[in-house]
């Protein structure tokens, strides 16, 4: 998802040329060094299987997938929200204040939708397949048929295009949600080909944020981690040869492509789809990692190119 140049998919594991940052070691002790990877996503397929089934499921439909039905804003940022304007989904709008409220469309899918289990974010993630498009909301509750959303993002996946700076997204950094998720199926190839998201708690983080996150939340807390900021597995953590396919393919993504600090929430804990395609061992296995194995990474190899925009998710030219 987003072009080859984004730095979702750039891979930062030249310690040469995106060294840690200076202010790693404290930022991982602020987090607590012995915490463990948490992998927060379910084994299960059934959203009826309540022991199994946690994580951000992604709902993907084509033309003909949604009849757009209204979205409201109660108590919510439609200023600062995407939303289409016409009831075929065409009049994409940024900035969703400007369109009347009778007239704000998202693209709940027809039948069955499948929003965030486990949290009470109601995070909602729907890939349209047709127009290379993904729309994510924030706070998503359908009461007695009408869907309320908190906020609601739509990305041109073709696009570079970063939010407006100081808007959130679905989540609190600004950032996308669903490419940044850990998926069986491309677990299972032995390979994920981009970054992951990773929480952190409030106390951790500060009111900061460092590209390519456009917005921050929660408490302040002066010199502490920023929203946007990247960890990477650091290059000397050996993957255990006695892991599981798909365990390999999670530890060598957060090494090769690392993990964006995404939203507030449980610490250390990396997002992921609900699938019954994933190994049994996987948690077990990924939780031996700990805070103490990352370290955060100095991204100015992109930010001091003179063709850098802070605007933009391009990384390479």
């Amino acid at each position: 998802m987003f072009p080859a140049s984004a730095i979702f998919n750039t891979r930062i594991d030249d310690t040469s040329r995106f060294p840690a940052q200076a202010s790693s070691s404290a930022w991982i002790a602020l987090a607590g060094a012995g915490t463990p990877f948490t992998a927060n996503w379910g084994g299960s397929s059934n959203p009826a299987d309540v022991t199994n089934y946690w994580g951000v499921p992604i709902n993907v439909i084509g033309a003909g997938g949604t009849q757009w039905p209204l979205v409201s804003y109660d108590g919510g940022y439609p200023e600062k929200s995407d939303c289409a304007s016409a009831a075929d989904g065409s009049g994409i709008v940024q900035g969703c204040s400007s369109v009347p409220p009778g007239s704000r469309r998202f693209p709940f899918p027809s039948g069955t939708i499948l929003p965030e289990i486990g949290n009470g974010d109601h995070h909602l993630l729907v890939l349209d397949r047709s127009a290379c498009r993904l729309w994510e909301a924030y706070g998503a509750v359908n009461a007695a048929s009408q869907w309320n959303v908190v906020s609601s993002v739509s990305w041109d996946l073709r696009s570079n295009a970063l939010r407006p700076d100081g808007w959130g997204s679905a989540d609190a950094a600004g950032l996308p949600i669903t490419p940044l998720l850990a998926k069986a199926s491309e677990a299972a190839t032995g390979e994920i080909r981009h970054a992951l998201r990773v929480t952190l708690p409030d106390a951790a983080l500060s009111l900061e944020h460092a590209w390519p996150a456009r917005f921050a939340a929660g408490a302040d807390n002066p010199g502490a981690i920023p929203f946007g900021s990247l960890l990477r597995l650091k290059a000397d953590f050996v993957i255990p040869d006695a892991w599981s396919a798909q365990a390999k393919a999670v530890a060598l993504a957060a090494k090769r492509y690392g993990m964006y600090v995404a939203d507030n929430g449980p610490d250390f804990y990396v997002q992921g789809e609900p699938n019954g395609a994933w190994d049994a061992a996987v948690w077990q296995q990924l939780r031996t990692i700990t805070l103490a194995d990352m370290e955060f990474v100095d991204l100015r190899a992109v930010t001091s190119d003179p063709r850098f925009s802070n605007d933009s998710m391009q990384a390479s030219w």
